[in-house]
């Protein structure tokens, strides 16, 4: 045992001796580097002790395994072949996809790119062998199968246990003989692994006593092959004797970009005993072709055969090898089949036929797919229509709007089952279209309905359907701010019917809404380009509550709703513009007057006065029932004639004298005679009863005082506020025209003179503080004239929405602008304008004194006389009275244009000011 102890260490020491001599460096510079480790080395390793292997191993700087495993590698290929195992294929450079983007190629770039992309359809298989394992070792770990027929170089594991127990392993030596100790040579060249085994049982159980053997076959011969052809890299193998041809193409790198997969032949001894088909591997799984290899055999790989390609519709499109008798079944077999969508009906196929690219169509429904193929077609599976046959779709304001399926009798009923299940709070239950398609789909026709009624089961109204019809339900609202309102209401409900409903619209609100922020290029452009953090801000916001279902009572916009008439007939009125024909039909009719939403509507078949008022969402309140008008064009003799047609709308919509509609007619609603909406006004301040007051048509001021009772004893008439909303309308564009047209005239000044030192940013910021003022719209009256009794004075005739401010008795007098102090003072009869200003420190250095004016309790405007207005009491100050003191605007050097900003400033600020104070 110690001189086995001491040959190990020895022997151990001596190899690291070995490698350190052969490659010039210490053994523990070799860490990782197997490469100079010989089979036969190996094999003296294997025969140490256990302890003594994975000292070696450490040597190496690796573990016992990786050690045991580097013959494999080593005796993988022969002088003529790369000694390194299998790995990927190194792609030149010119191969390397070029990911520039287009902007940055040249010309010829961008045309070879494009033609790349024509090009993106690629051989099947052949990447089977881009990727091939760096460390391919085919069959040293394999089981060996019963019939493997033993030869020169294969070693047999011999364990012998009972009375004995030891380990013998025995190689097939050139003569062909097994020799084990005490069992004597045995012939075992050409016998099968199972036939050896049970030739050494049987031998031990004749010459040992109590003895029994396990037999199993360790390290397997190695056999040269020839890999020629169209390999990856040609040449002459060591391989294991259990590779097989697929193996032996791995070994080889694989297959070049011309080889045949179809045709992969094993020669043996001159002949061709093996065609191997890779497409059964790779498509079927069936390896019954792959024989084992002899030495000595010879794997041919020839030039590829013809091929198609196959694109469209099927499951893996690609190029892919044909042999003489395959059909197109055969190479739809070859892609994967047909996907679900594939049109079979038509498949295009392209080929060559003489010196043209010629195409033909066929029909594999039919045909069966036995069409014969040619080397160069390119078959394209086309896909069916994107449209539902056999379907109806539910448009609008239901529920579970989308495709139904068709039956032979079907009606509304049977897809809107009942108005709680099937129909939104909001929809119009009065009012409802059937969009029905030509075979051709190029012409539509309309039904109308009442929506109540057919769910309702009502026979006229419950219509039959036919394929591809469209059932198109509206809203009852316009805006959305109504139907938003009327969502709101409905989100109080607490079913989990109710809740499902209000889960679905509001999906489709937040849908409508990013589309409309999608449409509004202005407004993205302005947020993103500009990097305008207050309203990318706003938009944040915007979205936070858009998603916020506790804020839905909150969330408006300025669209009209959803489901609209607007929104959802525009694409049939679309679709009926572009239908009419040569003699001029039009199926279109125009409804306006005392309508709920006059408009454009489409005229259904046989649609009469009443469904022209249900389109239009029913009549107003105003509508004279009387009478209403029809104007009518027609084309006679290729000339128009218009006519006008009376009927009385109350006997129309009861049924009595229904009159029919043609295209292009116009139902006029008129207004009942002297019909007017609630006009209110609105008395505030010191009257007996201030509130809001409806009154009539032609009714004045004065008369609505005394409704109110008239004025308290602690009103002050003369600074009494009128206002009015055209007026305070009209004076909002007035400033925004003044604000206009002194932009145009600072950016002339800017350009013309030469001295101009303001900064355009000051006055950019100046004339949009004046847009920026409020307007008032205050009408100066003369309340006094109007409530005295004997006065010739006109009255003021009271329009919807005007308002009266009486203040409360004022006896102070208000002094702004370029005085020392701006303040108010008790009034004082006696004393004059110069007093007041006085009173106040005095006039700044800027103020323009040639300029003071006064703004009157009342509103209006009184500038003293210049001549005296220092030396005399020309001006006399009344109680509410404001003084202003405007600025010198020529004290500001370098713009005249300050001077009228200024002024406006003043005069429209400071009397805002001065109202706001009475």
């Amino acid at each position: 045992m110690l001189n086995n102890k001491l040959t190990a260490g020895l022997l151990a020491i001596g190899f690291a001796a070995i490698i350190a001599l052969s490659t010039g460096q210490p053994a523990a510079a070799q860490a990782r580097d197997l490469s100079q480790v010989t089979p036969a080395q190996i094999e003296q390793i294997k025969k140490l002790p256990r302890a003594q292997q994975e000292a070696i191993a450490r040597q190496f700087g690796v573990d016992l395994d990786t050690l045991m495993n580097a013959q494999s590698g080593n005796r993988g290929a022969s002088n003529q072949a790369d000694n390194s195992l299998v790995g990927q294929r190194q792609e030149s450079t010119q191969q390397l996809e070029d990911t520039r983007p287009l902007r940055e190629l040249s010309p010829d770039e961008l045309a070879e790119r494009l033609a790349a992309n024509d090009r993106d359809l690629q051989p099947y298989g052949y990447d089977l062998f881009k990727g091939a394992p760096s460390t391919f070792a085919p069959v040293n770990n394999a089981p060996v199968p019963a019939d493997y027929e033993l030869g020169i170089g294969d070693e047999i594991f011999v364990q012998f246990y009972g009375k004995e127990n030891r380990s013998i392993n025995a190689v097939v030596d050139r003569e062909g003989r097994l020799v084990i100790d005490n069992l004597g040579p045995m012939q075992v060249a050409g016998l099968s692994y199972s036939e050896v085994k049970a030739m050494i049982r049987s031998r031990a159980k004749e010459r040992l006593i109590g003895i029994d053997v396990a037999v199993s076959m360790g390290e397997l011969r190695s056999m040269q092959i020839f890999v020629v052809g169209e390999a990856y890299k040609p040449g002459a193998y060591t391989v294991s004797s259990l590779t097989t041809l697929s193996q032996a193409l791995f070994v080889s790198g694989g297959v070049s970009d011309i080889a045949s997969l179809r045709d992969i032949q094993l020669k043996r001894d001159g002949e061709t005993v093996v065609h191997f088909d890779l497409y059964d591997l790779l498509i079927n799984g069936d390896a019954s072709s792959d024989a084992l290899l002899r030495p000595g055999d010879v794997v041919f790989i020839p030039t590829r055969g013809d091929l198609v390609s196959i694109v469209g519709e099927v499951l893996r499109p690609a190029l892919y090898e044909i042999k003489a008798d395959e059909t197109l079944n055969d190479v739809l077999a070859m892609a994967g089949g047909l996907l679900p969508n594939a049109y079979r009906d038509s498949v295009r196929v392209q080929r060559y036929a003489r010196g043209n690219r010629a195409i033909e169509t066929v029909n594999i429904s039919e045909r069966g797919g036995d069409y014969a193929l040619r080397g160069g077609d390119v078959v394209t599976i086309q896909s069916m229509a994107e449209e539902t046959v056999d379907s109806v779709m539910v448009v609008g304001a239901a529920v579970r709007p989308g495709l139904y399926e068709w039956r032979n009798g079907m009606r509304i009923k049977d897809v809107l089952r009942s108005v709680d299940s099937a129909l939104l709070p909001v929809t119009d239950l009065n009012y409802g279209l059937v969009v029905h398609s030509a075979p051709d789909r190029r012409n539509i026709s309309i039904s109308q309905f009442d929506v109540g009624l057919a769910v309702n089961g009502v026979a006229a109204e419950n219509l039959e359907l036919q394929p591809r019809d469209q059932i198109v339900l509206f809203s009852r609202y316009e805006s959305a701010e109504a139907e938003a309102s009327q969502l709101s209401a409905w989100l109080k409900t607490e079913s989990e019917i109710q809740r499902e409903q209000r889960d679905k619209v509001l999906r489709q609100y937040r849908r409508q809404y990013l589309q409309n922020l999608i449409d509004d290029k202005s407004r993205t452009a302005a947020i993103f380009n500009n990097d305008n953090e207050e309203a990318l801000g706003e938009l944040s916001t915007e979205l936070t509550n858009l998603f916020d279902t506790r804020n839905v009572e909150e969330r408006r916009d300025d669209y009209y709703a959803k489901f609209s008439r607007r929104n959802l007939l525009q694409p049939i009125l679309y679709k009926l513009r572009n239908q009419f024909t040569a003699s001029g039909e039009l199926a279109l009719i125009f409804v306006e007057g005392e309508v709920r939403y006059p408009g454009v509507y489409p005229l259904a078949a046989n649609g009469g006065i009443s469904d022209a008022v249900a389109a239009a969402g029913g009549l107003k309140e105003s509508a004279y029932l009387a009478r209403s008008e029809i104007t009518r064009t027609d084309v006679i003799r290729g000339e128009a004639v218009t006519d006008y047609l009376q009927f009385s709308l109350e006997q129309a919509l009861a049924g009595q004298a229904d009159m029919p509609l043609q295209g292009r007619d116009r139902l006029h609603v008129l207004s009942i005679p002297q019909w007017q909406n609630i006009i209110q006004v609105r008395l505030e301040g010191e009257v007996r009863f201030p509130g809001t007051y409806a009154i009539r048509r032609g009714e004045t001021l004065g008369d609505v005082i005394k409704r109110a009772g008239g004025l308290t004893d602690y009103a002050f008439p003369r600074g009494a506020v009128f206002t009015r909303t055209d007026l305070r309308e009209a004076e909002r564009k007035r400033l925004q025209e003044l604000s206009q047209q002194l932009r145009r005239e600072i950016a002339s000044n800017s350009i013309t003179d030469s001295g101009n030192t303001i900064a355009y940013s000051e006055m950019n910021q100046l004339l949009r503080d004046l847009t920026n003022i409020e307007a008032v719209g205050r009408l100066i009256i003369d309340l006094n004239g109007i409530m005295a009794a004997n006065t010739d004075r006109a009255d003021i005739q009271l329009k919807d929405g005007d308002r009266l401010y009486i203040p409360t008795v004022q006896n102070t007098v208000s002094i702004i602008g370029e005085v020392q102090l701006a303040s108010s003072y008790q009034y004082d009869a006696n004393i004059t304008l110069e007093d007041y200003i006085e009173r106040a420190g005095g006039t700044r250095q800027k103020a323009d004194e040639e300029r003071v004016y006064v703004v009157k309790a009342d509103g209006s405007v009184m500038v003293p006389e210049r001549s005296s207005w220092f030396s005399a009491r020309a001006t006399q100050i009344e109680p509410g009275d404001t003084i202003i003191v405007p600025l010198d605007t020529q004290y500001v050097s370098s713009i005249e244009t300050w001077s009228t900003v200024t002024q406006i400033m003043y005069q429209v600020g400071v009397a805002l000011a001065a109202i706001s104070g009475l």
